[in-house]
């Protein structure tokens, strides 16, 4: 039984005990018991459509040539996201406006995870890797970065867990920039290296499917300012170093809205 399927079935025991006397039904690898039935998810990972060319709200014309993610576990839960969307648009399934769901992130009960670290070129698309879950709603994920990177592109990105380059023009002005993020660049409030209450296009799982996480790099450089940023004196791109692009740059690759999963049956 994997590490997964045992934590929900001990939480379904305890819940079991505290409610009545009588014992739980349990669960076990085939699926049986009362969480659901166990089903696989293979993880996927790519930029959205609309990442390789963008402008930015500061009028910044931006084209991402690379963008590589060393990443780690993925976590899956029932709990809404810590923002509530609105409609969906036709492009990417969600609209870039959102309003704050009240309170703290609250995961609810888990539904799956994917624990194996990799990497992936976003404006490529990868598949990271198979996890375990269990049959039903899923509504929020956690997305956590890991390093030093394992996977397709672990040479390029060796301890960093982002690597981007690209160009942003803006009238007469144009600033071709390299950025390298390295694990405390990324972590959150409690140290870790997790973008939690990321929303997961609300789904019913009632077998094995493929989870697909979606990266928009446009709210990654949405605020980034690129005038702050030096110049080309030969040609070659110019890497971001301290200072205000790079830190809203970082702060930017912190925003929940950026990180969309969904679930597809297979």
């Amino acid at each position: 039984m994997s590490t997964f399927l045992r934590v929900v079935c001990s939480t379904v025991f305890a819940s079991a005990v505290l409610v009545t006397s009588a014992s739980p039904t349990g669960c076990s690898d085939d699926g049986s018991g009362t969480t659901g039935r166990r089903i696989v998810l293979e993880t996927r990972i790519a930029a959205s459509p609309e990442s390789k060319q963008f402008t930015n709200a500061k009028g910044w014309n931006v084209t991402i040539t690379k963008a590589l993610v060393s990443t780690g576990a993925m976590y899956f839960y029932d709990g809404d996201p810590l923002f509530a969307f609105g409609p969906r648009s036709r492009s990417s399934g969600f609209i870039r406006s959102a309003s704050a769901h009240p309170g703290h992130y609250v995961p609810g009960n888990a539904k799956g995870e994917m624990l194996t670290p990799s990497s992936a070129d976003l404006l490529a698309g990868t598949t990271l890797g198979v996890g375990d879950g269990t049959t039903g709603t899923v509504r929020s994920a956690t997305f956590t970065y890991s390093s030093p990177a394992t996977g397709p592109a672990a040479g390029e990105l060796g301890a960093n867990v982002i690597v981007l380059e690209g160009s942003a023009v803006k009238a007469t002005e144009t600033r071709m920039f390299h950025a390298e993020l390295a694990p405390g660049d990324v972590v959150d409030t409690k140290g870790k290296t997790a973008i939690e209450g990321c929303p997961f296009a609300q789904a019913d799982m009632p077998k094995d499917g493929t989870v697909t996480v979606t990266v928009d790099l446009t709210m990654w450089f949405d605020q980034v300012q690129f005038e702050e940023l030096p110049m080309s004196v030969d040609g070659r791109s110019v890497t971001f170093t301290d200072g205000l692009a790079r830190n809203q740059l970082v702060r930017g690759t912190k925003g929940a809205l950026s990180y969309r999963f969904a679930y597809a049956s297979r």
